[in-house]
């Protein structure tokens, strides 16, 4: 006789009702931390009354002369005095919005988060605190024009490849550690300018689909529709829901005077570097290996022109690599059995710091009491709004609600700071 035929009742199939579906919970998959944001917590805050009118500062910038060494009973000096410099400051408005249904917060009222894996507005809340911090973490690098890179030949399809990322030639390169389209995520709003003027391209607000780091490109499926872009056009961030002017649709000119900026600039808060020497950071004028005695030179040329101490110091991962690797070749013919794999340079008196965001190649240095601080009207956001933070939608079943954070850094003494470019990396 033979056997009777059966099936194994399993849980995935027969009994599938039975079982529960289980989820783990919300997995952290990537690094949001932005090191730039508790860099800019920590600069020195500039007391100052705010106005939405002008706010300037009197900078103590020109040398004063005209002492004499005179003959016995001679004539004296002739009579001279020095004025301020003024500074104009203009800060940046930060803004991140997000939307939630009127649903979600009736469940929420009634069975709190029972339904949920964390509170959806608490979630909502913390990513537009992260998406905030993650924009101040790219401008805490760029420049006041607001240029995250440039556009790399002409648009013949809907990708586009970038150069010269915040505006710098050779910045931001597939060959770096920190490229152009790092400063980019599919969801963003990009709008595309002639230089010349500048101006806003036909149709040069469009959304990016789709980012490649390999090749450093954006894909769009409205790119092509830009009208006559071409090679070197400026790329800056349009998310505002204004999307047709260059002035309330995009970023231009409306970002900090970041750390690129401060260092590298000829004119910073309208003071020119040309027109008062003393208002301009020390460059290191050689590129290749950076060592102590360009980092001696840094600390001289602070003590001696800005009159102040080199105490922070910020340079791109690469340099901090290849800075170990000096050391470490130095330290093997010193104490070879107790030599660390990994070990860390450091300076006497000197807080070394480097972030993923800090640019290739790139060593900045300068006195934290007096060359860069902050301003900022309203406290760190931390944690996003609370339902009464909520504003309701018009005609639609929902709110919206948002974190606001005006701010600028400060420059104060530029002779207290240096920097370093074209650094070799490892």
């Amino acid at each position: 006789m033979a056997t009777a035929t059966y099936a194994v009742a399993t849980g995935s199939s027969t009994l599938s009702g039975v079982w529960r579906k289980i989820q783990v919970g919300i997995l952290t998959a990537f690094n949001y931390d932005v090191e730039e944001w508790g860099w800019l917590k920590r600069l020195k805050p500039l007391d100052v009354n705010w106005s939405s009118r002008e706010i300037t500062a009197e900078l103590d910038v020109n040398q004063p002369y005209g002492a004499a060494a005179i003959s016995e009973g001679g004539k004296e000096a002739r009579p001279s005095s020095v004025n301020t410099v003024t500074a104009t400051i203009t800060w940046v408005n930060y803004n991140k919005r997000f939307t939630i249904s009127k649903t979600s917060k009736f469940i929420a009222q009634q069975q709190g988060v029972r339904g949920q894996l964390v509170s959806q507005l608490k979630w909502q809340g913390k990513s537009a605190v992260r998406a905030l911090q993650a924009k101040i973490g790219t401008h805490f690098w760029g420049f006041s024009t607001g240029i995250a890179a440039l556009q790399n030949g002409a648009i013949s399809t809907d990708t586009v490849t970038m150069d010269a990322m915040h505006g710098v030639a050779g910045l931001g390169s597939t060959s770096h550690n920190w490229r152009c389209a790092d400063l980019f995520i599919a969801g963003d709003y990009v709008a595309f300018l002639n230089p010349s003027g500048p101006a806003l391209r036909t149709s040069g607000i469009v959304l990016i689909d789709s980012v490649s780091r390999a090749n450093n490109t954006i894909t769009g499926s409205a790119f092509s529709d830009i009208s006559t872009a071409t090679d070197n056009d400026y790329i800056v961030f349009a998310n505002d829901v204004e999307n047709t002017t260059l002035a309330g649709g995009t970023e231009y000119n409306k970002e900090l005077v970041g750390i690129l900026d401060g260092l590298t600039s000829t004119s910073i808060h309208s003071v020119s570097g040309d027109t008062y020497p003393n208002w301009t950071s020390y460059a290191a004028s050689t590129s290749g290996r950076f060592d102590g005695v360009k980092l001696r030179k840094m600390k001289q040329n602070i003590r001696n022109r800005g009159g102040g101490e080199l105490d922070t110091l910020i340079w791109a991962n690469g340099v901090e690599n290849d800075v170990t690797a000096q050391l470490q070749a130095a330290m093997r013919f010193d104490m070879p059995f107790s030599l660390e794999m990994d070990g860390q340079p450091v300076t006497k008196g000197v807080k070394i710091l480097t972030s993923k965001r800090t640019p290739d190649g790139y060593v900045c240095g300068y006195d934290s009491s007096n060359s860069v601080g902050k301003m900022v009207l309203l406290p760190d956001p931390e944690s996003g709004p609370a339902w009464d933070d909520l504003d309701k939608l018009q005609d639609d079943s929902g709110y919206v609600g948002g974190i606001d954070y005006p701010a600028q850094i400060i420059w104060t003494n530029r002779a207290n700071t240096a920097y370093a470019s074209g650094q070799t990396q490892q």
